[in-house]
């Protein structure tokens, strides 16, 4: 989704990791630890269950090309509201709710969050009459917005992730990221948004001759398809540079090579198939979300609000229940067999001022959840990164 400007949930430079006994492969050989960064079940999990999703979607494309269009909506409206992408924006304010360090870390950040907080509500407000006063300029500025900052916003957690795996792995003994590793890193997030957004905005859905881009704002085709080709170029010389930057030294964690892996499969996806890449990319995130929060939320030392994990996942679950709701009934709104009940009254229903303001409210909570993000993660400064790698469990 959407950040002003997003961070990452895990600054990339991660601390010098603690010194342990180091572990070195034979000669000519590779070797992999199971230095899980969650644990075996949900590392795994974050990986498969969008890629399964993706990969169904283009498995019904290719078998059933009539009922693919109904797969895809169906898929993506998971991936948004079950697999957390829409969702899991409230996550951050059930965090500031449980446990006050995050949100007091930094001397004047209660007042920068709730300043930040009723300024999104102010462009929620402004977003409810713009959908009146031009539905179609509403349409298109929303699309751009939420796909530009959103992109950024998965992409640096992704950034963040791997930088806990790394973390992860100094603590276990293994050396630290090369140098060459650190600048593919820095580099990721500037070079994957470009790419893709050249993709989903600027590049046709196909090559037929008018084919509209993924994303057709009115821009029109803007590059040929043929520019698909270079695109892919850049991104597999990245890819293979980092694999062969990862996996140099002999001894690697392995699941960091299976996130890089994910990561290499989901933005390659979106290049190849927008389609099948916008729901694996957008699944993985908030499943992603799911398990920094519920990471963050069990009890440390010294904490004197102590959360079992069944409360934990009850208050998750409850605090996402009204933007689930609200997913819902959009869904059914957009649904062959509803929009068929409905006939020309659906456009009226989708306009309706309390479900519209629903809506904006929604959007005002997505816009304050990157807000409150992009303060609570500047691990820049040392009183944020201690309390956060705390909560992380990377900490003291």
């Amino acid at each position: 989704m959407i950040g002003s400007p997003p961070m990452t949930p895990v600054n990339p430079a991660a601390p010098t990791p603690m010194p342990g006994p180091l572990v070195s492969a034979t000669p000519g050989t590779l070797a992999f630890r199971g230095l899980w960064l969650f644990s075996r079940r949900v590392d795994v999990l974050i990986l498969l269950l969008p890629l399964a999703l993706a990969l169904g979607v283009a498995a019904s494309s290719a078998l059933s090309p009539t009922s693919a269009d109904g797969a895809q909506r169906l898929a993506s409206w998971t991936a948004q509201n079950l697999l957390g992408n829409a969702t899991h924006v409230v996550l951050t304010f059930l965090l500031f709710a449980v446990h006050r360090d995050v949100l007091t870390a930094a001397p004047g950040q209660p007042r920068q969050v709730l300043a930040g907080a009723l300024a999104m509500l102010a462009v929620g407000t402004g977003l409810f009459f713009t959908f009146y006063l031009e539905r179609t300029a509403h349409t298109f500025g929303v699309a751009v917005l939420f796909n530009i900052f959103g992109l950024h916003h998965t992409l640096s957690q992704h950034r963040g992730l791997w930088s806990l795996h790394g973390l992860r792995a100094g603590k276990a003994g293994l050396p630290g990221a090369s140098a060459r590793e650190r600048r593919l890193q820095q580099a990721y997030v500037p070079l994957m948004l470009s790419l893709l957004l050249a993709r989903i905005f600027f590049v046709p859905e196909s090559a037929a001759p008018d084919a509209p881009a993924f994303l057709d704002v009115g821009q029109g085709r803007v590059l040929p398809h043929g520019a698909l080709a270079v695109l892919l170029a850049v991104w597999l010389g990245y890819f293979v540079a980092l694999f062969r930057s990862v996996l140099r030294a002999g001894t690697a964690s392995g699941p960091k090579v299976l996130y890089l892996v994910a990561l290499a499969t989901a933005t390659g996806l979106v290049l190849v198939a927008p389609t099948w890449g916008y729901i694996m990319l957008p699944a993985m995130h908030g499943l992603e979300y799911y398990a920094l929060t519920a990471r963050m939320l069990e009890p440390r030392e010294g904490d004197t609000r102590r959360l079992s994990r069944p409360l934990i996942g009850a208050l998750m679950v409850a605090s996402m229940l009204p933007l689930f709701a609200l997913g819902v009934v959009h869904g059914l709104l957009t649904h062959e067999a509803v929009r068929g009940a409905l006939g020309s009254n659906l456009g009226t229903t989708q306009a309706h001022p309390v479900l519209r303001a629903l809506t904006s409210l929604g959007f005002a909570v997505v816009l304050a959840h990157y807000f409150a993000d992009a303060l609570i993660y500047r691990f820049r400064i040392p009183s944020i990164r201690a309390v956060m790698l705390r909560r992380l469990g990377f900490g003291g």
